[in-house]
């Protein structure tokens, strides 16, 4: 049964959502030139809102007269129907040009761009760190004393603040910048991931679980285009795929809280810290500190 899990939703499942969030990310960047940051923001609005909604309706449909089975196929058929209606919408502005160029060419030629290689690793590093709070907000929350069915909706609050980060911040990329702004935001989610070791009350958790979602996801950029996305996307996986392991272990049975969070955050600065250093680089490059 476990093999059967892994395979469908770990490996199944994971390599669906590579294939088809890039590719549908990179051809949404064709319409778009002034205001692309935008518009990408609001479309990963999606797997936030999501991420609100799918596990409150999960909840009710295993436990109500529905049961496990007929939740796991209302959810597959909706996610089926979702899908359908990308498909239709989706068509690339721009006809592909055929090149004879190799994968392993372009992939070197994206290792000359030292900026570009810096951001790559920023943001693996900083993918290691981000989802830890994520995945354990509600666990803490039980620990420290909060109502079960209350910190069951933490998640849902934290993902649908994660809705207004993904848009709002974006809305001043023009003017400030996207490095500028992604380095802000990853600062703040770096110092917010701390915060749970003081938080002791109910108060403190939603304000946490609002402040963390927003800043979490506006700290996610997605401003490269095509082949850099897909190749950024990537490594990025591979801090996605090792940072929460890493976190639950040192958490161990015991749950010493301060561990994970010590690694989650630093994590998230050593990110913040190779953004810095790219966009020092690329400013020097363009002449610009709007970047």
């Amino acid at each position: 049964m476990a093999l059967k899990v892994f395979l469908s939703h770990g490996l199944g499942v994971g390599i669906a959502t590579g294939l088809s969030y890039v590719p549908g990310m990179a051809v949404l960047s064709q319409f778009f030139h002034r205001r692309r940051v935008i518009a990408m923001g609001i479309a990963t609005t999606g797997s936030a809102v999501g991420g609100a909604l799918h596990p409150i309706m999960l909840n009710k449909l295993f436990y109500g007269p529905a049961g496990f089975h007929g939740g796991v196929r209302t959810s597959a058929g909706l996610c089926l129907g979702l899908l359908a209606i990308a498909l239709l919408l989706l068509r690339p502005r721009f006809r592909p040009k055929k090149s004879h160029i190799s994968t392993a060419r372009v992939f070197k030629d994206f290792l000359r761009d030292p900026p570009y290689v810096i951001m790559v690793c920023g943001t693996t590093v900083t993918y290691t760190g981000l989802y830890f709070p994520i995945f354990f907000l509600q666990l803490n929350a039980i620990k420290i004393g909060i109502n079960a069915t209350l910190a069951f909706y933490t998640i849902a609050i934290l993902n649908g603040a994660s809705v207004f980060g993904r848009i709002f911040p974006n809305m001043l990329v023009n003017y400030v910048g996207i490095f500028n702004m992604v380095i802000m935001c990853t600062t703040i989610t770096g110092i917010l991931v701390f915060c749970p070791l003081a938080i002791k009350d109910v108060a403190g958790t939603m304000i946490f679980s609002i402040m963390y979602g927003f800043f979490s996801g506006a700290s996610r950029n997605n401003s490269e285009i095509g082949a850099r996305l897909g190749i950024c996307f990537a490594f990025t996986g591979i801090g996605g795929l090792v940072g929460t392991p890493i976190s639950g272990a040192l958490l161990t049975g015991s749950y010493i809280w301060w561990r994970p969070f010590l690694f989650s955050g630093l994590c998230v600065f050593t990110g913040t810290f190779c953004f810095i250093v790219s966009r020092h680089l690329s400013s020097r490059v363009k002449s610009t500190h709007i970047l």
